[in-house]
């Protein structure tokens, strides 16, 4: 599809010139929108183990998607690690068509195309000190198959926000290293969910999400669970469009003094 070069120059301009992350997934989408992508997901660090902790962030893409993805698609995901070995963009399925891929990764193609990725673009992203990421762009059903000079405008896209994003955060000591599971449990405390509730989304005990909760103020160094939202926001770590609007809400009921997630802080 024909792009206004000047247009998607000050798309690039925009991305790198964002100081959060949150307007930072926003100026990438905006960029995307402008060739015709409505809809990606982004995944960082990129590791050859899948069962290392991972933040995914999801713009477009169905929240049922989302959480499957978070629970247990993420260990048989091929993209990312095609999009390492490859270096350059590609276009699925049609660049999978010659990879071996084994049953799982088979099954996670067939349930993403369920939920808007049967055609798309994958990006590996670097950035300073060994750091890289994925970037994933959905492809519209009426979308022709990209061509060389929308593949390098994808790439340019995610390589600019990537880097910006390695700025925002500026040292990967800053991040730390969280495992899939407490990945989960901070995302079910940045929507404002309680521990009881977060154990029956993940299906886990009680006092298996009052660990991981410990583990996370103490990786955060943080007491409380507003804390901890607002800071794994700072650093990347939540990105959930939902977000601002828990903060909000949670200051304005400290502000009266009541407390919107319906328990004390965990001092651990």
């Amino acid at each position: 599809m024909p792009v206004d070069l000047e247009e998607f120059s000050r798309r690039l301009a925009a991305i790198g010139s964002c100081e959060a992350v949150a307007p930072l997934r926003q100026a990438t989408m905006h960029a995307l929108a402008l060739l015709g992508i409505s809809a990606a997901y982004f995944i960082a660090p990129l590791t050859r183990d899948p069962r290392i902790g991972r933040i995914i962030t999801n713009i477009g893409l169905p929240w049922t998607w989302e959480r499957q993805y978070r629970a247990r698609l993420h260990l048989i995901d091929p993209l990312p690690q095609f999009a390492v070995d490859r270096l350059a963009p590609f276009y699925w399925p049609d660049d999978l068509a010659d990879v071996k891929l084994d049953k799982k990764q088979q099954r996670f193609m067939q349930i993403a195309a369920q939920y808007g990725l049967a055609r798309g673009v994958g990006v590996a992203c670097f950035g300073p000190d060994g750091r890289s990421g994925f970037l994933g762009a959905a492809l519209p059903d009426e979308m022709p198959p990209p061509d060389s000079a929308m593949l390098q405008g994808i790439q340019a896209i995610g390589q600019t926000s990537f880097q910006t994003y390695c700025r925002i955060v500026k040292r990967a000591t800053e991040v730390p290293p969280l495992s899939n599971r407490e990945l989960e449990v901070l995302h079910w405390i940045g929507r404002g969910k309680s521990n009881s509730v977060i154990a029956e989304i993940l299906e886990i005990s009680p006092s298996s999400v009052d660990v991981y909760v410990r583990r996370l103020f103490a990786k955060l160094d943080v007491t409380d669970r507003t804390t901890a939202s607002v800071k794994a926001f700072a650093l990347g770590l939540l990105v959930s469009g939902d977000y601002e609007k828990f903060v909000n809400a949670t200051r304005a009921q400290q502000d009266e003094g009541g407390d919107p997630l319906g328990e004390k802080p965990d001092a651990s």
